[in-house]
């Protein structure tokens, strides 16, 4: 890992800068005091980073993910960290724990959530601190704009059955309340993530004007049509189902009829995850990391797999974890993209990722910016 504390020249053989469609190189590019900046007379007295022989493009973003999970010790959450950088991840969004938990864990930034909000007596407790009201969770949006969040979290609807196709646990908050948390949470400028699967719960956040839908499995093409119109994001999540069938100590706890339930409940979200990307609709990466089989860090790779696997271009795919991921946690002033103005934050691979995702798997070298701590670092 090289942290860009000093100005420097990186001399690359190919660049693909999170946005375009093709790349650029050979090449140099300059980084003064973190920043990428446009090459002046002079610089040819910089130090050198040589990246000769391969390709560089911006770290990766994981757009979703649970840091205390499965267990969130000092230790661990450092092991977290590390398994993310190792997989050329160096921005995160936390996406709600039950607990107060700060993240400090430079170099990686952390877009932070707190607790996520829930209603009591409804599915999410463990994620959230349980209200009673659009009142109640009102004044908890108040106090975690407070301690520093940069998002909301709002658990609209519960899980899916892994025994009934299409069954999915109730929806907590009528449209009526979702929409006074969005509200509340835009005075303090805060975003809402809602976690809603089923139709009916996502409509009711695409009406009250949520920042993006995470997981949204069983929508229809018409709740698809209505959120590439809104311009809300999507986070859908393959990962963490893809794993009860592909790793072997969760697929033998499920019987015949679960994991023909769950293969169907995948294939349906790819599905409609290649509709709406062909609708328009802004989608981006997120594995849900912490859950069931899904490790903190590799996993990003996965959910990039089944995101081309669903229809996504390879060029989509990389940017739902790139510069539309950057959009969604509202760092794209900084990072996303490799550009003047940005983040020198960036990792080298050999090969072509627009041709082979599993370059990805072999990261040659991340640099990051130093750490300096910002609103989205809790």
């Amino acid at each position: 890992m090289l942290q860009t504390g000093v100005d420097a020249l990186i001399r690359y053989t190919a660049l693909w800068d999170g946005r375009s469609g093709k790349f650029d190189g050979p090449g140099m590019l300059k980084i003064k005091s973190g920043k990428i900046t446009p090459s002046v007379p002079g610089d040819e007295t910089l130090p050198v980073w040589d990246f000769a022989g391969l390709t560089i493009m911006p770290s990766l973003i994981d757009c979703h993910l649970h840091l205390t999970l499965p267990d969130g010790g000092n230790e661990q959450l450092a092991a977290k960290a590390a398994a993310l950088l190792a997989s050329g991840i160096a921005t995160v969004r936390d996406a709600g724990s039950k607990e107060q938990t700060e993240f400090t864990l430079p170099p990686l930034c952390v877009v932070s959530t707190g607790q996520a909000i829930s209603k009591v007596n409804f599915y999410g407790s463990h994620l959230s601190l349980p209200v009673r009201s659009a009142a109640e969770a009102g004044e908890m949006i108040d106090s975690l704009a407070s301690r520093g969040v940069a998002q909301v979290k709002v658990i609209t609807s519960g899980i899916f059955s892994f025994s009934e196709y299409g069954r999915v646990g109730p929806s907590p908050f009528t449209t009526a309340e979702l929409t006074e948390i969005v509200r509340r949470a835009r005075r303090h400028d805060l975003p809402v993530m809602a976690h809603a699967s089923g139709d009916e719960a996502v409509r009711r956040c695409l009406e009250a004007g949520v920042h993006s839908v995470e997981h949204g499995y069983f929508l229809t093409e018409e709740t698809l049509q209505l959120m590439a119109e809104q311009e809300i994001f999507w986070v859908p999540t393959l990962a963490p189902v893809a794993a009860w069938l592909e790793t072997e100590s969760l697929a033998v706890r499920l019987d015949g009829r679960q994991q023909s339930v769950v293969r169907r409940s995948l294939d349906q979200q790819m599905k409609m995850v290649g509709l709406g990307a062909a609708a328009g609709v802004k989608i981006a990466a997120g594995t849900d990391a912490g859950a069931s089989g899904v490790k903190h860090g590799p996993s990003l790779l996965r959910e990039l797999e089944l995101l081309r696997e669903s229809g996504l271009t390879a060029a989509d795919a990389l940017r739902s974890a790139t510069s539309v991921a950057a959009a969604v946690c509202g760092v794209s002033a900084e990072r996303g993209e490799l550009s003047p103005g940005k983040d020198a934050c960036l990792i080298a691979v050999r090969g072509n990722p627009l041709a082979d995702l599993s370059v990805l798997a072999d990261i040659r070298q991340l640099v990051v910016p130093p750490y300096r701590s910002k609103n989205s670092h809790l």
